[in-house]
């Protein structure tokens, strides 16, 4: 994750790993594999071992 190794249990989801940093698939971008993900298909990743995971938290500002 973001150039780290991150050891979870098996069968974790997105949702749940994102939860587990106190994250909101609405706040945060995900790419998955080199693929960005969209909001709506982030509930049906399962992570398993050697995803590559990059995530982006949206800041707002002005």
């Amino acid at each position: 994750m973001n150039g780290s190794e991150r050891s979870l249990a098996a069968g974790t989801t997105l949702p749940e790993l994102l939860g587990t940093l106190g994250l909101r698939p609405g706040q945060v971008v995900v790419e998955h594999n080199g693929t960005a993900l969209l909001r709506s298909e982030m509930a049906g990743v399962v992570l398993a071992d050697g995803d590559v995971l990059e995530l982006v938290v949206a800041v707002a500002g002005g």
